[in-house]
C-alpha cells in the first residue's frame, strides 16, 4: 500500500495532502504569511489521522515554483526536513501545472478539456508575470506546451494570444482587466496539494522520484531581485 505526502506553498494558499492506498485526506488554508505556522501542523495532523509516521511514506511531492520566494522556501525546507532524515524520494512539480490541475478538478466535465490548452498565470510583481501553458492529453495527462517563464505584461499578453487557451487560471487580474477580451476566460485559482498526488504517484511508480538533494527551486527571477524587494519593504 503506497503512502504519498504532497505539499504546496507557492502562493498565498498553503495545503498538504496525504494518500495512503486509496484513502485521501487533505488540509487547505488561505492565510497569507502564515505558511511557516501552518504547514508542519497540517502534516502532523494528516499523519496522525492516518496513524502513520514520516518513515512510512514512500514519496513526497512538492511544487518547486515558480511562485512566492518565501512560500517556496518554506515548503521545500519542510520537505527537506522530512525527506532527508528518512531518505524518502521526492517528486518536483511545477506550481503552474498544479494550478491548471486544480482548476480542471473543479470543472463538472474535465474530459471536455482534452486536447485543449489552459494558461496559468501568477503575478510576480514588478510588472512581471510567471506564466505557463498546459494541454490535457487524451489519457488525462497535462503536457507543457512551453516552458514556464517570467514575462512582462506585454509579453504575457502575446503569450496568451499565441496559445489561444480555452481558460486562463491564477492571478492575472492586473494583466487581464475588464477591458481585455481574455478577461471572461479568467478564473482565480490557487494550486492545491491534492493535485500533486497523481503526478507524484506516476513519477514514483516509474522510478523517477529523486533524492531531495538533487532538486532545486524554480524561481525564474533571480534571488537578487527578491533581496532588493525585502530591503525596500524594510525601509
Amino acid at each position: 500500500m503506497t503512502s504519498l505526502l504532497t505539499i504546496e506553498t507557492s502562493t498565498p494558499a498553503c495545503s498538504v495532502a496525504l494518500q495512503v492506498g486509496s484513502a485521501l485526506t487533505s488540509k487547505y488554508s488561505e492565510e497569507p504569511r502564515s505558511h511557516t505556522k501552518l504547514v508542519m501542523a497540517m502534516v502532523a495532523e494528516l499523519l496522525d489521522e492516518a496513524k502513520i509516521k514520516v518513515r512510512d511514506l514512500d514519496a513526497i511531492g512538492v511544487t518547486v515554483g515558480p511562485g512566492s520566494f518565501t512560500g517556496l522556501r518554506i515548503g521545500f525546507a519542510t520537505v527537506q526536513g522530512l525527506a532527508f532524515a528518512t531518505d524518502i524520494p521526492v517528486v518536483a512539480v511545477s506550481s503552474l501545472e498544479t494550478m491548471v490541475a486544480t482548476y480542471l478538478r473543479s470543472q463538472a466535465e474535465p474530459r471536455n478539456f482534452k486536447g485543449k490548452q489552459v494558461v496559468a498565470v501568477l503575478d510576480a510583481r514588478m510588472s512581471e508575470f510567471n506564466i505557463g501553458c498546459y494541454r490535457l492529453s487524451a489519457d488525462g495527462e497535462l503536457i507543457a506546451q512551453a516552458e514556464d517563464q517570467l514575462l512582462s505584461g506585454d509579453q504575457a499578453l502575446a503569450f496568451i494570444e499565441k496559445h489561444q487557451p480555452v481558460a486562463i487560471v491564477g492571478e492575472a487580474g492586473s494583466l487581464l482587466t475588464a477591458e481585455s477580451h481574455w478577461h471572461e476566460k479568467l478564473t482565480a485559482v490557487f494550486p492545491s496539494a491534492v493535485d500533486i498526488l497523481s503526478k507524484t504517484a506516476a513519477q514514483y511508480d516509474a522510478g523517477l522520484a529523486q533524492t531531495v538533494e538533487s532538486i532545486e527551486l524554480v524561481y525564474l527571477r533571480g534571488t537578487e531581485a527578491w533581496q532588493k524587494r525585502k530591503r525596500l519593504r524594510a525601509e
